[in-house]
């Protein structure tokens, strides 16, 4: 599918982050965790809009239906900044939005670059259905029943550590561990 350098480029990152967060290190599927762990913590991560949008647009995954692929072309032809960029406000009404994510919207509008950004989202998500770069494959049934009963995620530490290292990175005191 045709599409804007931006788009482009953001993609690539978008398949990579959201096939991070599809299995462990054991194998197992965590991905329905580990998506409503980044949609618990939304406020937290939206400063990092910014410079890594997909790493944040991942909350958004399943959240959208389109009604029109050709108004989603259009945004994925265009850039941020662009004069034919959407706003929010025009998409939104392009859209199905699943219910669970209108409070992750409503945060989202709230930080600066916010409405960017969710048009970027929405672009993605749709990118992710129609393009020929290969996307994850969601969780089966079982794999969400086996995550329910209480299967341990053992990279919860490993999640905190690499966090602590990046906080450390920019220039915040690392906590004890």
């Amino acid at each position: 599918m045709k599409k804007s350098r931006y788009f482009s480029d953001l993609i690539k990152n978008y398949i990579d982050e959201v096939d991070d967060l599809v299995t462990d290190s054991g194998g197992r599927s965590v991905l329905q965790k580990r998506l409503d762990e980044k949609r618990r913590e939304i406020d937290a991560i939206l400063p990092m809009i910014e410079f890594s949008p997909e790493m944040v647009s991942v909350v958004f995954y399943g959240a959208f239906d389109f009604r029109s692929p050709e108004i989603m072309q259009q945004v994925v032809l265009s850039e941020p900044g662009d004069s034919t960029f959407f706003t929010w406000a025009e998409l939104e009404s392009e859209l199905t939005v699943s219910d669970w994510a209108r409070p992750l919207i409503e945060s989202s509008l709230k930080a600066d670059g916010g409405d960017a950004f969710l048009v970027g989202a929405a672009a993605l998500e749709f990118l992710r259905g129609k393009d020929s770069v290969a996307a994850p494959m969601r969780e089966s049934e079982a794999e969400k029943e086996d995550d329910d009963e209480g299967g341990e995620d053992d990279d919860s530490d490993d999640l905190n550590e690499a966090g602590a290292d990046w906080l450390a990175e920019q220039g915040f005191d690392p906590l004890d561990r």
